[in-house]
Order: structure tokens, then sequence, then C-alpha cells
């Protein structure tokens, strides 16, 4: 599997087109998976994107490295969703694209429509304030290709750190 890491350091990230051909590979790792020990009761699956946070995000990335890793969560959600088996056809297999925290990416299976509405529905909850996004496409925008069936939904998700500064996501 691909690494997943932090890098506090300034220095110049390198051998960017084996991250980007290693995240290929583990894109198409999915195909024909999925996770087996899923049960309504868990809700939730998760998998975050295992790239170095600096290839994602600041001064060293590009939009062109953001598209390339945003289509490849997309086509590893598709792969999932593929291999959903019939005993989980209402389990919804999600990408979320975080931006501009990119590093925060990842595949979602949601077990439980209405936790997964608990993360997109309109409103102020545990989650902070839950707003959706309205006249923007980040697939127009980076020109990403979603499969059949998959449709596009923004969200912007507002907290309060402890200073009671909001935060967005």
């Amino acid at each position: 599997m691909t690494a997943r890491r932090f890098s506090f350091s300034n220095k110049k990230l390198r051998g960017i087109p084996r991250r980007l051909r290693a995240l290929a590979r583990w894109t198409k790792s999915f195909s024909g998976y999925f996770p087996s020990q899923l049960t309504p009761e868990e809700k939730y699956w998760n998998y975050k994107i295992p790239v170095y946070r600096n290839l994602v995000e600041g001064k060293q990335t590009t939009k062109s490295i953001q598209v390339f890793c945003a289509q490849q969560l997309i086509d590893a959600a598709h792969h999932i969703y593929k291999a959903k088996p019939q005993d989980a056809e209402h389990s919804r297999v999600t990408c979320v694209i975080s931006l501009p925290c990119m590093f925060s990416s990842e595949l979602c299976i949601y077990t439980s429509e209405e936790y997964f509405k608990e993360h997109t529905t309109e409103k102020t909850g545990r989650f902070g304030r839950i707003e959706r996004i309205q006249g923007k496409s980040l697939a127009q925008e980076f020109g990403l290709v979603l499969p059949e069936g998959f449709n596009e939904l923004g969200v912007l998700r507002t907290d309060e750190d402890d200073d009671g500064k909001s935060i967005y996501f």
C-alpha cells in the first residue's frame, strides 16, 4: 500500500511522477474490492488518500496534481461501487474531495442513509453548520469525469475552534 504522511519540511518533494503512479496503482487495487467486514451498525467506513501532504497541499502542489488525485479518488470509489455485493445494496459509496485541505480527502462507504444525511443535510448539528454549495461544480472546474451512477454534492462545513473562531471544511 501507498504511504500517507505529514511532512513538516520545506524541502522540495521529490519523485512526484513516481508518487502519482503509486496513487494510480492504489486506485486499481480497489478493482473488484468491497470491504467484507462492513455491518449496518458501523454506519461508516473510510480510507484517506494515501499521499504525502505536500503532494496535494501547499506551495509545491499544482492544480494538475490536485485534478489527477481527485480523479483517482473518484475512480477508486467507482471500483468499490462496481464490486458492491447484493447484500450491501443500501450502502452508499462516496468520494469526499476536500478543498483547500485535500490531504483530508477520502473514500467513504455509508451503511446508514441516516448517517450520510447527517453529513450532507443543511443544518447545524454535531458536525458543525452544514450548507450546500450552490452554483459551483468541482467536476466542471477541475474537468473531472464522474462515472455513470455518480453525482456531485458540494457541502461547506463550518465549525468553531477552541477560541470561537470559524473553521471551514
